[in-house]
C-alpha cells in the first residue's frame, strides 16, 4: 500500500498550507500593527494641542480635560502638563489618588528630542499608549504627558488573533477533506 503522506497530492496540500499560513499571518500582522499605531493617534494630536494653547499663554490647568480619568479602569485620553523640574501643573489622569509620571528617562529622551512615544505600564494591568512632548511658553518651559488606555486596542487585537486562528483552522480542514481524505480514501481501497 502506498503512503498518502508521499504523494504528489500531500506535497501540494503543504504548500497551499504554507501559502496560507504567511498569507493569514502577513494579513494578521498588519491588521495587529495598524491597531495598535492607532492608539497612538489620540494622544499625539490631543499633546499638540495642549502645546498650541500653552503657547498661546493659555493656563496650564484649561488644556487638560476636565473630567478626571482614572487610568486603573478608564479608557478616556488623559493630559498631565508638568513644569521643566517634572512637577506636575495641571493633570486629568489619577491612579490610585495620585497623578503618575513616566520613568526620568522618558523625560531626558522627550528633552533631547523634543517628543517620546511609548507604551507606559505604571502599574500591573494599566497598559496606556503615551506620548511626551516638550512645551516652551513665555518663560515657562515643561513637558506634556498624553495618554490612553490600550484595553479597546489590546481586546480588538485579541479578537483579530480569534479570528486569524479560526481562518487558519478552517483552511487546514478544508483543504485536507478535499485533498488528502479522499486520497486515504482511494488508496485503502
Amino acid at each position: 500500500m502506498k503512503n498518502p503522506f508521499a504523494s504528489q497530492r500531500f506535497l501540494t496540500w503543504l504548500a497551499i498550507i504554507g501559502a496560507a499560513t504567511l498569507v493569514l499571518g502577513a494579513a494578521y500582522a498588519m491588521v495587529q500593527q495598524s491597531t495598535r499605531l492607532s492608539a497612538d493617534d489620540l494622544p499625539l494630536s490631543t499633546a499638540q494641542t495642549a502645546r498650541q494653547e500653552l503657547q498661546a499663554n493659555s493656563n496650564a490647568k484649561d488644556v487638560v480635560p476636565a473630567l478626571k480619568t482614572n487610568l486603573r479602569n478608564e479608557t478616556g485620553v488623559f493630559v498631565i502638563v508638568t513644569d521643566d523640574s517634572k512637577h506636575v501643573t495641571a493633570s486629568s489622569a489619577t491612579l490610585d489618588g495620585q497623578t503618575p509620571l513616566p520613568p526620568r528617562g522618558v523625560f531626558t529622551f522627550a528633552q533631547q528630542h523634543g517628543s517620546d512615544h511609548f507604551t507606559w505600564e505604571p502599574t500591573t494591568g494599566v497598559r496606556l499608549a503615551t506620548r511626551v512632548i516638550t512645551y516652551s511658553a513665555g518663560g515657562d518651559r515643561g513637558f506634556i504627558i498624553a495618554g490612553q488606555s490600550l484595553k479597546p486596542f489590546e481586546d480588538r487585537i485579541a479578537t483579530y488573533t480569534w479570528i486569524a486562528g479560526a481562518a487558519w483552522l478552517a483552511v487546514l480542514a478544508w483543504t485536507y477533506l478535499l485533498m488528502i481524505l479522499p486520497a486515504q480514501r482511494t488508496s485503502s481501497r
